[in-house]
């Protein structure tokens, strides 16, 4: 007997042993698929397949090409989830990255869309700074202040405590930007601004302060 590959149209010849061992199903010598056996057999070594419906191996393989297509298209959706839960949930922290703030700049600009302000007090330095007693007994801060940045910032509050010669704080004050400087300003990278704060004196004496960028 014969069996006919579907597959390739490579003939094999065929024994009941043979069959029964391999319950039916061959491996084809020439293209190796695996194919049902008994539903080609054949008498003779030419004759023509009786069947010649397409073998379901067969359909199962045209079909095949579809799957990378849904593959992309459902990893694609999922990347695009996790970016939005990441933007969501990280987005303001990223911003703040400056490895990654020169490139949303750039793709900001291209898209026309709108990054938070960049505010990196690591980036700030505060030098120079004194306080003086003025002829009417009140007091002068004054300090110098520079923006470290790659890239241009907002100018930031700043808390003033005043100390007593314990080093106990009898006074504190946050101050804003617009409080210090003549008008809230935009730091432009390596920009340096001059503080000057008047303050009036405390009832108790001062021993010394303190100030924080905040």
């Amino acid at each position: 007997m014969y069996s006919r590959c579907p597959h390739c149209a490579k003939q094999h010849e065929v024994t009941v042993e043979h069959l029964r061992q391999s319950r039916g199903f061959l491996d084809c010598s020439a293209c190796g698929k695996s194919f049902d056996a008994l539903r080609f057999l054949s008498e003779g070594e030419d004759e023509v397949l009786a069947d010649e419906s397409p073998y379901p191996g067969d359909q199962v393989s045209e079909k095949r090409p579809q799957t990378p297509a849904v593959w992309f298209g459902a990893t694609g959706l999922v990347l695009l989830l996790l970016l939005a839960q990441i933007l969501y949930f990280e987005g303001y922290r990223l911003t703040m990255q400056p490895q990654l703030r020169a490139r949303l700049d750039k793709v900001c600009a291209i898209l026309a869309c709108r990054v938070p302000t960049y505010k990196n007090l690591e980036e700030l330095s505060v030098s120079h700074s004194n306080l003086q007693v003025r002829s009417d007994s009140s007091y002068l801060f004054s300090a110098v202040l520079s923006n470290q940045a790659p890239f241009a910032q907002a100018a930031p509050d700043l808390r003033l405590s005043m100390l007593n010669f314990n080093g106990q704080a009898i006074a504190e004050r946050v101050f804003s930007s617009a409080e210090y400087l003549p008008r809230p300003i935009s730091l432009a990278p390596e920009q340096t601004v001059e503080i000057r704060l008047a303050i009036v004196a405390p009832a108790a004496p001062i021993g010394g302060y303190t100030f924080t960028l905040l």
